[in-house]
């Protein structure tokens, strides 16, 4: 009888929790926890971690079901951020439980801690020298500089991690190479086409945005003709494109292609918040959350604003990555991150240019409930040359 009683207390409380005030903020319920409130929220779980972490001060421990591992504490305060990322990195680590969840990609970078972490860090970044370099090559044979340039002398990346080189380390084992191949593909493919998609659903609200981001180019960039399109004649003058890279961060603080990023505790410890945090506590880095923090962005944090990012003198606001937290921040922080903005306003540049991008009417625009910030129905859209 009392199981009962206590099961339709329960579902009374879950009914009505929505409608009870409590600051916001989830219930601890007896036995279950807070979990009724993350089933409530199953179909929108970013807004309602930012709402929390909003509501807490930037850190809140959820309380999962008792004698379960279901409790985890998330953060969005910049200052745990950077201690749980950089000064103390060595006790939060991803974990076993993250392992399970993430099997697919094995041994590689996206999954390794300690030493194995700092040797495939070691090989993405000479993949970023090599990309850099292949990239300046292509311009100096833009300029005829190279017209027959020696196959001998070119570094080929694939070849030397293959086969092993002083740059890459020694030959990886086969299911290694499996594992990298995952994380390349996921490095690059699911975060370009998430932060594209973001990119021209939010410039297409602004169309003052997109006029100040063609004017730029026109000014900065001198084109080339290639097949049907025109492409910058000289990548070293995308650096110039100031205000394209704002607008790539701010698509990037309202819409991380990664919201949020796990990390256990690994002994007893104290966050600079004062929060405690016991051993094999989860923690929840909340990047999505932290672009949508007033402490951090101003009341105006809701809105596509690239000029945030611009200083009166109109360089680039370089600010913490453990305030900006898309490309993580301490020894972690991405291998790929400057690259990726080459690539990204090469690619944006390109389009912008030859085109005009129009967003059909009627869409029901929303997240996917997934570890990728992506949209749940695709971003219709009909492009025209311009």
């Amino acid at each position: 009888m009392a199981v009962f009683l206590y099961l339709g207390f329960l579902m009374f409380g879950i009914i009505f929790l929505r409608f009870i005030d409590n600051n916001g903020l989830p219930r601890n319920w007896p036995f279950v926890g807070m979990i009724p409130t993350l089933i409530l929220n199953l179909h929108r779980p970013h807004h309602k971690v930012a709402d929390t972490l909003k509501r807490s001060n930037g850190t809140f421990f959820f309380k999962g079901i008792w004698f379960t591992n279901t409790s985890y504490l998330g953060t969005s305060d910049p200052e745990n951020v950077r201690y749980i990322l950089s000064s103390d990195n060595s006790v939060y680590l991803k974990g076993s439980e993250w392992l399970k969840q993430f099997d697919i990609f094995g041994e590689a970078l996206f999954n390794s801690d300690g030493e194995a972490r700092k040797h495939h860090r070691k090989v993405f970044y000479a993949l970023d020298d090599v990309l850099t370099h292949y990239i300046s090559i292509q311009r100096h044979k833009s300029k005829e500089l190279m017209a027959s340039p020696n196959e001998d002398d070119d570094f080929n990346f694939v070849k030397c991690y293959l086969t092993g080189h002083e740059i890459t380390g020694p030959t990886p084992k086969e299911s290694l190479i499996r594992d990298n191949i995952a994380n390349f593909f996921l490095a690059s493919v699911y975060t370009y086409s998430s932060t594209f998609t973001w990119f021209f659903y939010l410039i297409s609200k602004k169309d003052m945005v997109e006029i100040k981001i063609r004017q730029e180019i026109k000014r900065h960039l001198s084109m080339k003709q290639v097949e049907s399109l025109q492409i910058p004649s000289n990548f070293d003058d995308l650096s110039k494109l100031t205000y394209l890279h704002a607008a790539f961060n701010e698509t990037l603080r309202l819409f991380p292609p990664i919201p949020f990023e796990f990390r256990t505790c690994t002994k007893p410890d104290f966050l600079p918040s004062g929060h405690r945090v016991d051993r094999n506590t989860r923690v929840l880095i909340g990047i999505h959350a932290m672009g949508r923090m007033e402490s951090l962005w101003g009341e105006d944090c809701y809105e596509f604003k690239p000029e945030r990012w611009i200083s009166e003198e109109g360089k680039l606001i370089r600010e913490s990555p453990s305030k900006f937290c898309a490309f993580l921040a301490g020894p972690r922080i991405c291998a790929g991150k400057e690259l990726s903005f080459l690539l990204m306003k090469a690619t944006a540049t390109a389009i912008i240019h030859n085109y005009n991008v129009h967003v059909l009417e009627g869409q029901n625009i929303s997240p996917k409930n997934s570890v990728l910030y992506q949209m749940k129905k695709g971003f219709m859209v009909r492009v025209k040359n311009i």
